[in-house]
């Protein structure tokens, strides 16, 4: 029987490719329990893995809920009854849109708070709480001497977005989505002295009934006009965000307007799978059809050499978790952690000395030792 037990979404991508190379590398499928049963009952996972059923040193790993509407929709009624049920109970959500984002939150940290804490997880529920807030998760980064973006605070809309910037002398800053994933809710946003002001990113604003709603879109796009932004900055304020330095992204050799980030995949404290995400807008995220580059075609051995050592940093700042994904800006001898992304190991077909993130996992599971690298200085 299989030594790993998956929490997730049934027909979860990620669950596929992990089962994939489970199979590959000789080791039996693992067990999946939906979030479903944890929300009925979260004291079931520890007799999924009592002795009998699972064998004894199974390792538990949490994957991403957000695969599921079904079980979006039940994190919400949860956060909300957890919240003390107060104001409306959240609407029924339209397909993509950003709302409640505050209510998933306390839904997910309600259920991961009321797991077994004895059982051996991939990453446990506490650190994964921790991670889904961004800015808590900063800050627990700042405090064990990472380098960070210098964080203005959390915002309670747009009048107090302007004040903040204007007593910080600060004209370009990142609105973030306490709460969010995958680049939603996030705007690039600059103003200058004359008044004018412009935000980047991938929320679609639509008004429908009197009312404007937020929707993820594939599409960057960009809002100059104040009503606009002061509504998308309101809405995302309702939801929890906060402001965080705006550090440009080095640009790409050879092609003029594209900048790029780094994610890299730490596991057990080591940097793994590392990709350059390409883009010619404010946000790199892959999945909004920006591109994949090959970092040793940029960044030099004293670059890369940098690179490791911040993976490494940010890593110890979460000793128990094994598995984490790191976004980074590396300039040279400096770097800074943008993001820790409990679930940051979405990157198919991406290898590191010949796995991908999936066949990491499956080789711990099957007791065949990932090897370890260091940065030698």
């Amino acid at each position: 029987m299989s030594r790993l037990l998956l929490v997730g979404p049934a027909d979860s991508r990620r669950i596929a490719w992990l089962q994939r190379a489970l199979l590959e590398q000789g080791s039996a499928p693992a067990r999946v329990v939906g979030y479903e049963s944890l929300l009925r009952d979260a004291s079931m996972l520890q007799d999924a893995v009592v002795p009998g059923m699972v064998v004894p040193d199974t390792i538990v790993k949490l994957e991403s809920p957000g695969e599921s509407p079904a079980v979006h929709a039940a994190l919400l009624r949860r956060g909300w009854e957890s919240s003390g049920c107060m104001g409306a109970a959240p609407e029924t959500m339209a397909r993509g849109e950003l709302a409640y984002q505050h209510l998933w939150f306390a839904g997910f940290k309600s259920v991961l708070e009321s797991l077994p804490t004895c059982l051996r997880y991939l990453n446990p529920p506490a650190d994964l709480v921790r991670m889904a807030d961004k800015l808590a998760c900063q800050q627990r980064l700042a405090a064990a001497g990472v380098a960070v973006p210098a964080m203005l605070g959390p915002i309670l809309g747009y009048e107090d977005l302007r004040e903040r910037l204007r007593k910080a002398g600060c004209s370009r800053v990142f609105v973030k989505a306490r709460y969010g994933s995958s680049g939603a809710g996030v705007l690039a946003y600059a103003c200058n002295a004359r008044g004018g002001e412009v935000a980047y990113g991938s929320a679609e604003l639509v008004e429908q009934g009197g009312r404007h709603r937020i929707f993820n879109s594939l599409r960057q796009r960009r809002y100059q006009r104040r009503d606009e932004i002061a509504s998308l900055v309101d809405l995302l304020a309702a939801q929890g965000a906060y402001l965080e330095q705006w550090i440009p992204k080095p640009e790409w050799p050879g092609r003029t307007g594209a900048h790029f980030d780094v994610r890299v995949v730490a596991l057990d404290g080591q940097p793994r799978q590392r990709v350059a995400r390409v883009g010619e807008g404010a946000l790199t995220n892959l999945h909004l059809g920006n591109e994949r580059g090959r970092l040793d075609a940029w960044l030099d051995h004293a670059a890369m050499r940098t690179l490791e050592s911040a993976t490494m940093q940010a890593a110890a700042a979460f000793p128990d978790s094994r598995n984490i994904g790191f976004d980074l800006i590396v300039r040279g001898s400096r770097a800074w952690v943008l993001e820790a992304n409990g679930f940051g190991d979405l990157l198919p077909d991406l290898r590191h000395r010949g796995r991908t993130t999936y066949e990491d996992q499956a080789a711990l599971v099957a007791d065949r030792a990932v090897p370890a690298e260091r940065v030698h200085g």
